[in-house]
Order: structure tokens, then C-alpha cells, then sequence
């Protein structure tokens, strides 16, 4: 089974996108952040059409997450961890008994504002909730973008005084990584581990970036895990004809047995 997390800044800009990588990579669950539209204009006939279902809970101009697959997923939870019931950052289902928790965490802006103190609270109750969550599923993956680099080489230019890197942050990451989940980058390849990459001043073609788009597995899925990828194709400009402005996201890939 394939299962993909990406942050596609605003789904209906990059439906063409969406799309194309739908048809390219034929992924089983593709989940979603960041689709800033209202449930109205979420963009199911094209995704139906493409041979998906949806789920998803959406919000306008910010936020949003949806979890895109070829089967209909099972005990779906619209948004269990927000701070505010407007605050649409989370959503859950069940796919081929594999219990999959999509994150959009919030950013923080900056260390000490109080949109960081904002976010230490919502993966505080993150933490609790996945708590709950590997109760009830043993195969579990938690992914999603959490604006949080894990290790120092995980950032171009890491410095804890900067948000996505500062010790509060990595160690709310890693109380949650504590609950019995495994990070499931592969560091065996030659590659920058990055899936994010600012626009501005050439980031991406000078590979300054960070590893901010992570999967979480519990156990018994990590050791199903065949193959991570790093979708970097996304990226460039080329790649969609029908709409060549792309996320400054890439997609990340993991593959699992199906018999776990």
C-alpha cells in the first residue's frame, strides 16, 4: 500500500498537480494539507473522476486536510485535535485495517509569539490524542506536515533560536515520537532529506530546505515499511504542464506490506 503526505498549498490552485501525480504515482492514500477552500469548492468530481474518494474537513483561506483514496476509508474523524472547532488541522480513517491520522500543525511564526504558544498547545493535545489512537489501532501512521524539524541536519541552516527548529518544538515532536512511534525517513540514501524549500532566492535549486513533512509509524507498520520517497519532481516547474506553479512542498512517499 502507498501512502503519500503533501502539503499542496491550496488545492484548487494545484488540482492540476494533484492530478497529474495521481495518475503518475497511483497512490492508495493521498493525504492533504493546507487546501484553503471552503467544503464547497473542495474539488471531489475531479477527484472522482480521477477514480478517488474523499474525505475531508476544509477551511477558507488557511488550514484544511483531506485524505484522498481508492477505497472508502473507514471511522473517519473529522478534525479531532484543534484548539478551536474553526480550526480544521486534523483528520483520521482507517484504510486496509491501517489507522492513518493526517497533521497540518501549525506553524508558530515565531518563538514565543503567541501563535507558538498556540502550537505547543495543539500538539499537546496531539500527543494525548495519538495516546488514545495507539490504544485502539496498533497499525497506526501519524503523518503530515508538522512545521518541526526531528534532527539538526534535518534543516539547511538550523539554529533553535529559529522557528521549526527551537527545543520546545522538537521536544513536543519528540514526547509524541516517544508514545511508541518510529520516524520512518530512510537516511540510507545520498540525497538532502528536505521536503520543504522557501520560493523566495532559489531555495529549492540550491537544495536549502527542511525535512518538515514527516511520517510516524507505530511498530508493527514501521517494520512493514518497504520504500521512502521523496518526491522532488514536484518541484520543478516542467513538471505539470497544465498548471507549472507548484507547492513549495514535495510529496512524500512511504510503502508498506499489505498483509500487516
Amino acid at each position: 500500500m502507498k501512502i503519500v503526505t503533501w502539503n499542496v498549498n491550496s488545492i484548487n490552485v494545484r488540482l492540476p498537480n494533484i492530478l497529474k501525480y495521481l495518475n503518475e504515482y497511483k497512490p492508495d492514500v493521498l493525504c492533504l494539507q493546507e487546501l484553503k477552500c471552503l467544503d464547497e469548492k473542495y474539488p471531489l468530481e475531479a477527484l472522482h473522476n480521477a477514480g478517488y474518494e474523499s474525505v475531508q474537513t476544509c477551511q477558507k483561506t488557511y488550514n484544511g486536510v483531506s485524505i484522498i483514496s481508492k477505497i472508502k476509508g473507514q471511522n473517519i474523524e473529522l478534525n479531532p485535535v484543534n484548539i478551536t472547532d474553526d480550526e480544521k488541522r486534523s483528520i483520521a480513517g482507517t484504510y486496509h485495517g491501517v489507522r492513518v491520522i493526517n497533521f497540518y500543525v501549525v506553524n508558530g511564526q515565531a518563538i514565543n509569539s503567541d501563535k507558538y504558544l498556540h502550537k505547543l498547545n495543539w500538539l499537546d493535545k496531539a500527543s494525548k490524542y495519538i495516546s488514545e489512537q495507539l490504544k485502539l489501532h496498533p497499525k497506526l501512521i501519524v503523518l503530515g506536515d508538522f512545521n518541526i524539524v526531528p534532527r539538526k541536519k534535518d534543516a539547511y541552516n538550523f539554529s533553535a533560536d529559529d522557528i521549526l527548529c527551537s527545543d520546545k518544538e522538537r521536544d513536543a515532536l519528540q514526547s509524541i515520537i516517544n508514545l511508541g512511534l518510529n520516524d520512518c525517513y530512510n537516511d540510507k540514501t545520498n540525497e538532502s532529506p528536505y521536503t520543504w524549500w522557501d520560493y523566495r532566492g532559489g531555495a529549492f535549486h540550491r537544495d536549502i530546505g527542511y525535512r518538515i513533512d514527516l511520517f510516524l509509524a507505530s511498530q508493527i507498520t514501521y517494520k512493514s515499511i518497504k520504500k521512502y520517497e521523496v518526491h522532488k519532481d514536484t518541484r520543478h516547474k516542467s513538471w505539470c504542464k497544465e498548471q507549472p506553479k507548484t507547492s513549495d512542498h514535495a510529496p512524500v512517499m512511504i510503502e508498506i506490506e499489505n498483509h500487516i
